[in-house]
């Protein structure tokens, strides 16, 4: 019946499309090395949402006996911080470096029961795939979620994870901060 309806009413019935799930041919190691100098700071000002790259949060809480409460009075009741990083797989001999955009975000937001939240995503999640907010990445299942965590701790966590990778890998793979720059494509094609 419903066939007859949409061809009277000129509307061609079709089949569904159904696609297989493909299996990525390159294979994460599990390493990921987090960019300390890409840290990003965004925060809601009076004016809007502002953003501030290359966030420097050694020079800005240096001397601070709580590091939280400088940010909260310099920045407001809701901000987060992020940074980049990169993860590097494999396939056969082959070896890529794939970046992650907010590998690791840190919210702050005080109205909430739990003030901080901590979101590491997954080094073999493909989250990094898609342009996502850190609202839309702590949805994700691919995502660890820490809560109650201060600034300090955060950073020296990643500071860590960054012990455990050879730093041989890193430079000869010319890994930088610059990569994650957002205009970097623009100075490109203006030279």
């Amino acid at each position: 019946m419903k066939k007859l309806m949409l061809k009277l009413l000129g509307t061609q019935v079709a089949k569904p499309i159904t696609r297989n799930i493909v299996e990525p041919i390159w294979q994460s190691t599990g390493e990921v090395f987090y960019l300390l100098n890409t840290l990003q700071l965004r925060y809601e000002s009076r004016y809007g949402t502002v953003s501030v790259e290359s966030f420097n949060i050694n020079a800005f809480t240096h001397g601070a006996t709580d590091p939280l409460q400088k940010l909260v009075r310099e920045f407001g009741k809701e901000f987060t911080v992020s940074v980049c990083a990169v993860a590097w797989e494999r396939y056969g001999n082959q070896t890529r470096v794939k970046a992650i955009d907010n590998a690791a975000v840190f919210r702050f937001n005080q109205a909430l029961d739990s003030p901080t939240q901590v979101l590491f995503q997954h080094q073999f999640c493909l989250a990094d795939e898609i342009n996502r907010s850190d609202v839309n990445i702590s949805r994700s299942v691919g995502v660890f979620k820490y809560y109650n965590i201060q600034i300090n701790e955060f950073i020296n966590q990643l500071m860590e994870a960054n012990k455990r990778i050879n730093h041989d890998k890193v430079k000869r793979h010319g890994i930088t901060g610059e990569n994650f720059h957002k205009d970097i494509f623009g100075r490109l094609s203006m030279a």
